[in-house]
C-alpha cells in the first residue's frame, strides 16, 4: 500500500501556555460566571482545588493553580494553562486571545509549547487485527479483545524522537487513532 493511499487528519492539539501574570482560579470561575449571561458558551469546572476547566468557543483550557514558589527576583510569577480542541495550528493564536479574554488580561505575545497532536487515519480496508497481534512479534503492542476493540501499537524508539508516549490504535475498520506525537512529521 502507497502511503498516498490513506486518509489522514488532526483532530485535537494540545499546547501549553504560561501567562504572563497569575490569576487566581476563583477569580476566573467568578468572571466565567458572570460572562454566561452574554456568552452563553462558557462552561467552567473545578472538581480539584488547583486546577479549572473552563470551554469557551470550541477550545477547552486547563488553568493550573499558580505555583507557590517564590519567583526569581526581577520576575512575576507565571502560571501554566494547557488548552485542547484546537483543530490545527492556525487556531493557536485565537485560543490564546480567548484565554487573555477569559482571565481579563490584555492580549500579548506568548510562547507556547505544542505538547500533543492526535489524529485519525484510515486505509479503508479492513484489518485482521488478531492476526496482526499473532503473527507480529516484533511489533510493540497490546490487544485485549474483550476489554478494547483495537490494537494498540506502541511507536519504535528509531522513529520517535520527540514524544516519548507516541501510540496508533488500530481497529478492524482500518481506521487509526494516534495520539502523543509532539510533532506532526513524526505522526505521519
Amino acid at each position: 500500500m502507497e502511503i498516498k493511499d490513506y486518509k489522514f487528519e488532526i483532530t485535537n492539539l494540545k499546547i501549553s501556555v504560561k501567562l504572563p501574570q497569575a490569576v487566581s482560579l476563583e477569580f476566573v470561575e467568578d468572571r466565567c460566571k458572570s460572562l454566561q449571561s452574554t456568552a452563553p458558551n462558557i462552561y467552567c469546572s473545578r472538581k480539584k482545588q488547583n486546577i479549572l476547566t473552563v470551554r469557551y468557543n470550541n477550545f477547552t483550557y486547563i488553568l493550573f493553580k499558580r505555583s507557590s514558589k517564590i519567583p526569581p527576583e526581577g520576575t512575576t510569577p507565571s502560571q501554566h494553562c494547557n488548552i485542547t480542541k484546537l483543530k490545527s495550528e492556525s487556531d493557536i493564536t485565537k485560543a490564546i486571545e480567548y484565554l487573555f479574554f477569559l482571565v481579563d488580561q490584555l492580549p500579548t505575545v506568548l510562547d507556547y509549547s505544542i505538547d500533543d497532536y492526535s489524529c485519525i487515519a484510515d486505509i479503508f480496508q479492513s484489518i485482521d487485527i488478531s492476526s496482526l497481534y499473532i503473527n507480529e512479534p516484533r511489533i510493540l503492542c497490546k490487544y485485549n479483545e474483550e476489554g478494547f476493540p483495537a490494537v494498540i501499537i506502541y511507536c519504535p524508539q528509531e522513529i520517535k524522537r520527540e514524544s516519548k508516549n507516541l501510540c496508533c490504535l488500530v481497529y478492524r475498520s482500518g481506521r487509526a487513532v494516534l495520539v502523543g506525537g509532539k510533532n506532526l512529521q513524526e505522526i505521519e
